[in-house]
């Protein structure tokens, strides 16, 4: 499903919601295993992509995620995480993705080999820099503390962020919303929000308008990942709009999971009409075979937004962006708004 029509390929764009632990090359697992001797179900890259990749609809979100063993045990060491990083922004940059923000979940994507956080985030940013500078682009950091880890976890992880807060711009809380309530969680949010931090929770990808919200009034979130399924309540979209809350929507991703029935049915371009601020993104791109060109694609072909609503859309992801304000507005006012 990747795509690099021009139509799209040659269009500026922005990314705000992207997984970094689930955007590692194939190719590149099977260096790694080979490297740290790790077992794998197949050492060639076709066969192996059968095993670490979603090309047809799941039973559920939860089935997703159960495919991120191979990703997660791939993650070995600083440096291993520094070339999943630069790569990743290598494909961002062959897509002429100029503000990206990426996000991870340290507690969930270093404990396995018990790597040293602040050596990962060290090995991060130094791909960062490179990044910035060969490809011109503005990059933001966003740590996830995953719900199935744990309130502690999510405790460990927020004072982390905080005590990095100069190069970590927000917190998200993700993982399967279904089996984790919310609750749990509150406390350390919102102390992420004290400190300064940008704050934005997965919520509506596989629950209900309710969630939404619910997640609103606990945590008073900058923006929502997914989001979705505030479509079936009005009173929901209207609070959204009302406490101008940016969706970061991810369509295949959304069809994949089982979200929606159908890539057909996915609300987007309802959202947008609604005068709801969505954004376009990919969420895992190499889990999921995708890129944010073939999402464009999607919301263009297959769900008939125009070229100028997506323009809006990337609008949207700018003005709700967590990085620097300076820098996100360098990058806006050189490629972005020539074309507005």
């Amino acid at each position: 499903m990747k795509n690099f029509d021009p139509k799209y390929n040659d269009i500026p764009k922005t990314e705000i919601h992207c997984h970094l632990e689930g955007a590692i090359r194939t190719q590149t697992i099977i260096d790694i295993a080979y490297e740290y001797n790790l077992k794998l179900p197949s050492y060639n890259a076709s066969e192996l992509d059968g095993h670490v990749k979603v090309y047809d609809q799941l039973r559920d979100l939860q089935a997703v995620l159960d495919a991120f063993a191979i990703f997660q045990n791939s993650i070995t060491s600083p440096a291993v995480f520094e070339r999943i990083a630069w790569e990743l922004f290598e494909d961002c940059a062959r897509q002429n993705i100029k503000l990206f923000e990426v996000r991870f979940s340290p507690d969930w994507a270093f404990h396995g080999h018990n790597l040293d956080w602040d050596a990962c985030l060290d090995g991060l940013l130094h791909a960062k820099d490179c990044a910035e500078s060969e490809f011109d682009m503005a990059i933001g950091i966003i740590a996830i503390t995953s719900r199935g880890m744990g309130a502690e976890s999510c405790v460990k992880t927020v004072d982390w962020a905080i005590r990095h807060r100069q190069h970590i711009q927000a917190v998200d809380l993700a993982d399967g919303e279904l089996l984790y309530p919310m609750s749990n969680f509150v406390n350390p949010i919102l102390k992420a929000k004290e400190a300064g931090l940008k704050v934005t929770i997965h919520t509506g990808e596989d629950t209900p308008a309710s969630a939404v919200e619910a997640t609103i009034q606990a945590f008073g979130p900058d923006r929502i990942g997914h989001g979705i399924h505030s479509i079936e309540d009005m009173k929901v979209v209207e609070l959204i709009k009302e406490r101008n809350i940016t969706l970061e929507v991810n369509p295949w991703s959304n069809y994949l999971t089982n979200s929606v029935r159908t890539i057909d049915e996915h609300p987007l371009k309802k959202l947008f009409d609604l005068g709801v601020r969505v954004t376009i993104n990919s969420d895992d791109p190499e889990v999921l075979e995708t890129n944010v060109n073939n999402e464009y694609r999607i919301a263009h072909e297959v769900l008939g937004m125009s070229m100028d609503d997506i323009a809006t859309c990337n609008r949207y992801a700018f003005e709700s962006s967590f990085i620097d304000p300076a820098a996100k507005q360098r990058i806006w006012d050189k490629y972005f708004a020539p074309a507005m």
